[in-house]
């Protein structure tokens, strides 16, 4: 069977999607499709059919590297499509430019092939699901004295919002070391702090009022599913303080529990201690493991 690969040419979305489908990924790459973002397409066949896919595409927050995916339909994986793809995606790297990926730990010849041509894992995410109801009794805070406050209420006071603004940003670019961030001006900050899903009056800031200090805090945002919320960036004031973070998170359940959300779902990278002191804390669901692989 010969496989032929050509230059994506943007007629091909009902079978961009199935594949999307069949492979377990997000729609919205459909969107980087469609986007300025893209670096290159390619598309695989097999006769009429679509089997394969390759996008490349720049990140606006992460410049520094070429972020790519490889998918393939499920019934052609014992083809050599794979190598095809990354072959051509070879071809068309900038020099200087690192290759980055990822794939489920599932995808076991994915893994393996991107392991066989130079690539190195810099990071594994745990994406899983908590029941709000096996944790809503379990409340306790220790919160030596600190004020709790929403980001509604900070967001109200100038010191306090220049100051969470700051700590996004420092915790942020320390916990993405491995895929540095872009320069970005304190108003791009706010902007992604305040983004059109977060849930202003149920994300949760450990604040001292006194020193007009952010001491900790967690985000939590909509989810497309009306029975769950999704915790976002979590953070504290030096490593001594991030036990805080947990206590933040359950009065985030008791917020969901009292709009009836059943589940909270939350992205845990291994590179960001913080977020993994949640993680270590409840008992969130056992799931597959979402790995970043990159190339330089």
């Amino acid at each position: 069977m010969k496989i032929e690969v050509k230059k994506y040419v943007g007629k091909e979305e009902p079978q961009v999607k199935r594949l999307l489908n069949s492979c377990f990924e997000e729609e919205n790459l459909i969107n980087i499709l469609e986007s300025n973002q893209l670096n290159a397409a390619y598309s695989a066949y097999l006769e009429n059919d679509l089997v394969g896919i390759l996008l490349a595409w720049k990140s606006r927050i992460h410049p520094y590297c070429l972020y790519f995916r490889i998918l393939i339909d499920p019934c052609y994986r014992h083809l050599d499509i794979h190598e095809q793809l990354l072959f051509k995606l070879e071809e068309i790297k900038e020099e200087g430019l690192p290759l980055q990926s990822s794939s489920w730990e599932t995808s076991n010849k994915q893994v393996n092939m991107y392991l066989h041509n130079g690539f190195k894992e810099i990071r594994r995410t745990y994406i899983s699901a908590l029941a709000v109801s096996d944790v809503i009794n379990d409340n306790s805070l220790n919160s030596k004295g600190y004020q709790i406050q929403t980001l509604e209420e900070v967001l109200m006071d100038e010191g306090l919002t220049e100051a969470l603004i700051h700590q996004v940003k420092t915790i942020y670019e320390e916990t993405h070391e491995v895929n540095p961030v872009a320069h970005l001006e304190a108003e791009q900050w706010y902007e992604l702090i305040v983004s059109d899903d977060v849930l202003q009056d149920g994300s949760y800031i450990y604040i001292d009022s006194e020193e007009k200090s952010i001491i900790a805090y967690s985000f939590l945002h909509e989810s497309d599913d009306k029975k769950t919320m999704e915790l976002g960036w979590c953070g504290a004031n030096g490593m001594e303080q991030k036990q805080l973070i947990p206590e933040l998170v359950h009065m985030q359940m008791s917020y969901a529990h009292m709009h009836g959300i059943e589940f909270i779902i939350g992205e845990f990278d291994t590179t960001d201690s913080y977020a993994l002191e949640v993680l270590n804390r409840f008992p969130f669901a056992p799931s597959p493991t979402w790995i970043t692989f990159r190339k330089e």
